[in-house]
């Protein structure tokens, strides 16, 4: 029986022969789908993110985890061990992400590196023909969401965002009943994060022998190894993440942008800074930021400094103020708490699993848009990256929305959430 990824080659090339281009009817991909066909997934960057996914990926019908590649050998060797554990044959092991996407065997791919390499393996891996799932946000900085953004549009991967809440029953429920007008006019959203969390003072040191740590930094520039600025830390430097603002910034925000259906404000400003931590970090542990939208306006907070959340102690949430009453949710509900004039308040909803991940293999199958689609997370990864870049710059932000581009350029073009240079041999190919 031939497999999917020989299949679809074959169907490329016949319709490329008859001057069709490489789009594929999803009746002919269709028939790629059998009993006995499967889609097989390699996984880049097996840290524990990589492997949550991988796991979720595993448990569904159809799914082959073929391949891990990590240049962390303790990584590589605990995601091999839990396929294997999953009753899967041994994957394929690699140090080099390369080498895994020139498997034809593979079909698609789990990007689960930090954000610094999200952007070179997403365009290599359009460029090898994979399917891909990318770990959110979907990049470093700006220049680098516009890059991947040419690259999927230029090679028409399926593309799923690890923002999985999209997919959850009672997010798409807060969704709808703020779009229904319940609310009435909404002049003010919120969304935030917070933790309680302190990484400590390390003195560089060698890395372990386990661990590339020159490969693991790639384009990001080049650092003394410490254990508190590599696993689990990464980002809370700026030279490889942008701490919650881009973690947990890219789910909270995100639901306020699909709701109110924009994603263009006029003005960013942030205010903040590392105020409480007395460790290494380099991204604010406190962080305001106010966007300007025409008709509505959009703050963000987080902070590292206590644990108790917002309105109630609510840790993380996305808020919609409007003058009938006050939508809240975040990953276990939402409430509506009306103003008492308007009477009965909707049923509260019903925490319900996920379905992204099964979203995304669907989508694999009938070359549909996923939930998460690279497009629409780009935008909101974008916002995210502005409020790093008004923290970064100390000015307002005035956004282009026709341009796609801060107006008041010369002022941010310095700020590396903005944009970096690539340590050699490293290189951004911004068309794909």
């Amino acid at each position: 029986m031939q497999t999917r990824r020989h299949f679809i080659n074959q169907a490329s090339a016949v319709a490329g022969g008859l001057g069709l281009g490489l789009s594929l009817d999803a009746s002919l991909l269709a028939q790629s789908r059998g009993a006995n066909n499967r889609i097989s997934i390699g996984l880049i960057g097996c840290g524990n993110q990589g492997r949550y996914n991988l796991e979720k990926l595993m448990k569904l019908d159809g799914v082959r985890a073929a391949a891990v590649c990590d240049v962390d050998e303790t990584h590589l060797q605990k995601a091999s061990a839990e396929v294997v554990e999953r009753g899967q044959p041994t994957p394929k092991r690699y140090k080099d992400f390369r080498r895994l996407l020139e498997d034809k065997d593979i079909d698609a791919i789990i990007i689960g590196t930090p954000d610094h390499w999200h952007a070179l393996i997403f365009i290599a891996a359009c460029q090898a023909g994979k399917d891909i799932w990318c770990e959110k946000p979907i990049s470093h900085n700006l220049i680098e969401c516009k890059a991947m953004v040419n690259a999927a549009m230029r090679h028409k991967p399926v593309v799923q965002i690890g923002t999985w809440q999209r997919s959850m029953k009672h997010f798409q429920e807060a969704i709808r009943i703020v779009q229904s007008g319940m609310l009435g006019k909404i002049n003010i959203c919120r969304a935030w994060m917070v933790l309680s969390r302190d990484i400590g003072r390390e003195t560089p040191q060698a890395p372990p022998a386990t661990l590339d740590w020159d490969f693991w930094l790639g384009p990001a520039a080049k650092e003394a190894y410490s254990p508190n600025r590599c696993h689990d830390n990464w980002r809370w430097f700026f030279n490889t993440g942008g701490s919650l603002m881009t973690d947990w910034g890219v789910h909270m925000i995100d639901i306020v942008l699909l709701a109110m259906r924009e994603t263009d404000p006029l003005t960013i400003t942030s205010q903040g800074g590392i105020i409480s931590s007395r460790d290494d970090r380099d991204t604010p542990d406190t962080l305001q930021t106010t966007y300007r939208f025409p008709n509505w306006i959009l703050n963000w907070e987080h902070r590292f400094n206590n644990s108790r959340g917002l309105d109630g102690g609510i840790e993380h949430g996305a808020e919609f103020i409007g003058e009938h009453g006050t939508l809240i949710v975040d990953r276990n509900r939402y409430q509506y708490i009306p103003q008492p004039k308007d009477g009965d308040t909707p049923p509260e909803s019903k925490w319900e699993e996920s379905t992204h991940w099964q979203n995304f293999l669907d989508c694999i199958r009938s070359r549909g848009t996923p939930a998460s689609d690279i497009v629409s997370m780009a935008k909101t990864t974008t916002i995210c990256h502005l409020g790093n870049i008004a923290i970064q710059s100390g000015n307002t932000l005035h956004w282009d929305a026709q341009k796609q581009d801060v107006a008041n350029h010369g002022s941010i073009s310095h700020c590396l959430m903005y944009q970096r240079e690539y340590r050699k041999p490293w290189k951004l190919e911004m068309h794909g």
